[in-house]
């Protein structure tokens, strides 16, 4: 299993550049946040795969699995700050934006969500299992699931509620709309925390969003005062990096507070190395576009591999499992775009 470490490892060099005087200034458009989406998903595929298969801490894959384990939950980090970076641009920019939030927005997410649980549910029922009637509705709205992934959607569709019901008052109003928002977004955390408990993974990177959405605000400061300074850069670098290890290294006690600020300088650490460091290709850009389709649908051919036994060959599981995902979100994601393009949910995206 370590070669697909290799493998991504590989990817992530192709076409790899370095800016050390001045900073690369599109670091934060859709092509560069778009390949690092890539990284993350592919590395959230591989977690998947990983929960299918036996783990031998003295086997040559070790590093897979210990790679995995210290990423954890970070692989979702750069999802959220970015769709909070990302939406900030729509509400300064664009007259009435919030508004079209619960339809170009939740509506989309939901339905898409809902297409994908159908197809949990025909796999689930094609591989023998049954589903009570109460817990295939409870999957349609993000509470429950037949296998597939459900907290990261329902996580989203609450900063996207959230997001409308506060710029549909603050409007233009940035700065007052995005605290309103973010303490919206603590009182979530709370609450979904108080909900779900040890379940850490519902709540515990919410304030990516909110903290995307204040690096949007600040982005023309921070970019006077990082791209033209090596630095300035190698000082604030140094010491976001040398706060995210010692978080993380506190954050391995299980102490959730702690993660939630590692992930938070996680964010800004990713942020600041795009600035001289350039991932950028292909391969990672189509990934990133398919972010949707990969996190939902992967689990789909693990449970049919896993069902006929296919994870006593861990390699094969592996790579069938990708490649089956890969085809199935370029179809899925095809489907959904011309089915958006139909109920009129699309809007003119930069490619």
């Amino acid at each position: 299993m370590v070669i697909y470490l290799i493998v991504l490892a590989a990817i992530c060099l192709f076409g790899i550049r370095f800016k050390g005087k001045n900073g690369f200034e599109d670091y934060m458009s859709p092509q560069k946040t778009g390949s690092i989406k890539g990284i993350f998903v592919i590395i959230v595929l591989y977690s998947h795969i990983r929960q299918y298969i036996a783990y031998d801490p003295a086997s040559f894959n070790a590093p897979f699995q210990k790679f995995l384990w210290e990423v954890g939950q970070l692989m979702v980090v750069a999802f959220l700050f970015y769709s909070g970076y990302g939406i900030t641009f729509g509400l300064k920019n664009k007259d009435g934006y919030a508004k079209t939030l619960p339809k170009s927005r939740i509506l989309k997410v939901f339905i898409h969500f809902d297409i994908a649980v159908i197809l949990f549910w025909i796999t689930g029922l094609i591989l023998g299992k049954s589903y009570p009637v109460k817990r295939v509705l409870l999957s349609l709205i993000g509470i429950d699931a037949l296998g597939n992934s459900v907290w990261f959607i329902f996580d989203i569709i609450i900063l996207y509620f959230i997001t409308f019901i506060v710029f549909a008052v603050a409007k233009k109003h940035m700065i007052a709309g995005t605290t309103a928002l973010t303490l919206l977004s603590v009182a979530a955390t709370v609450g979904i925390y108080l909900w779900k408990g040890e379940q850490n993974w519902w709540y515990d990177t919410i304030m990516c969003f909110p903290l995307g959405m204040w690096y949007a605000l600040a982005k023309p400061h921070i970019d006077k005062a990082l791209l033209n300074s090596p630095v300035k850069w190698t000082v604030t670098t140094s010491v976001t990096l040398a706060a995210f290890l010692t978080l993380h290294h506190f954050a391995d006690g299980g102490y959730r507070v702690i993660f939630i600020l590692e992930a938070l300088v996680f964010a800004l650490l990713v942020s600041f190395l795009s600035t001289r460091i350039s991932i950028n290709n292909r391969i990672l850009q189509w990934f990133g576009k398919r972010v949707f389709g990969i996190y939902i649908l992967q689990r789909i051919p693990m449970m049919i591999l896993y069902q006929y036994g296919a994870q006593e060959n861990p390699f094969l599981f592996a790579a069938v499992s990708f490649a089956v995902t890969v085809v199935m979100a370029e179809i899925f994601e095809r489907a959904m775009d011309k089915l958006d393009n139909a109920l009129g949910l699309n809007k003119k995206r930069k490619v």
